[in-house]
C-alpha cells in the first residue's frame, strides 16, 4: 500500500500518515501496480482538515502522482473546492477531469484513519489526465492504451 514503507509494520504506517497529515494536512498514499491494474494515489487527510473528498490519480506510480496531488492539495487548503466535472488546466501541459470516485472503499487508507467502521465512508474524486493531445482515457483517438487510467468514475464526455 505505502510505497515507501517497506519492512514497516501496520502500526508504523498507520503512524507514519498520522504524523504526516497532522504536520502537513495531507498524506499520499501510494498504490502499486497490480497483475491487472495500474498503479493509484491518494490523498488522505483533506476529509478531515479541509472537508473536501480525497483526491486520486490512477496510472502514474507514487513518486510521479505525488507531487500533482501535493499540488492540488495545496489549492485545497488555500480554500479551492474542486467538483466532479471541473476541468483543471492551470498547472500542467495536461488538462485533468474531476470524477466522483464510484467505490471509495478502494481508498483503504483514508477509510481505515477517518471512515467509521463502515458508518461514515471518505468520499473521493479522481482526477484524470490527458495525454499531450488533449485527448481523455474515453476518447476514441486515445492511444495511451485504455489500461494506462484505471477510471474509478464516471466521465463527463462532453468536458472537451
Amino acid at each position: 500500500m505505502c510505497w515507501k514503507c517497506d519492512g514497516w509494520s501496520d502500526e508504523d504506517i498507520r503512524q507514519w500518515y498520522l504524523d504526516t497529515i497532522q504536520a502537513v494536512g495531507w498524506a499520499v498514499c501510494g498504490v502499486e501496480r497490480g497483475p491487472n491494474s495500474p498503479p493509484f494515489s491518494y490523498t488522505v487527510g483533506l476529509t478531515r482538515f479541509h472537508d473536501h473528498p480525497e483526491l486520486v490519480m490512477s496510472g502514474l506510480d507514487g513518486p510521479d502522482a505525488q507531487p500533482l496531488l501535493h499540488e492540488l492539495a495545496t489549492h485545497v487548503r488555500e480554500g479551492h473546492r474542486y467538483r466532479a466535472g471541473d476541468v483543471i488546466t492551470s498547472f500542467s501541459s495536461h488538462r485533468y477531469q474531476v470524477l466522483r470516485v464510484n467505490n471509495p472503499r478502494r481508498l483503504a487508507m483514508a477509510q481505515e484513519i477517518y471512515g467509521s467502521r463502515g458508518a461514515r465512508q471518505v468520499h473521493g474524486l479522481q482526477v484524470v489526465w490527458s495525454n499531450h493531445a488533449g485527448q481523455w482515457p474515453w476518447d476514441p483517438g486515445w492511444a495511451e492504451g485504455r489500461r494506462t487510467q484505471e477510471i474509478f468514475g464516471r466521465p463527463f464526455p462532453a468536458a472537451a
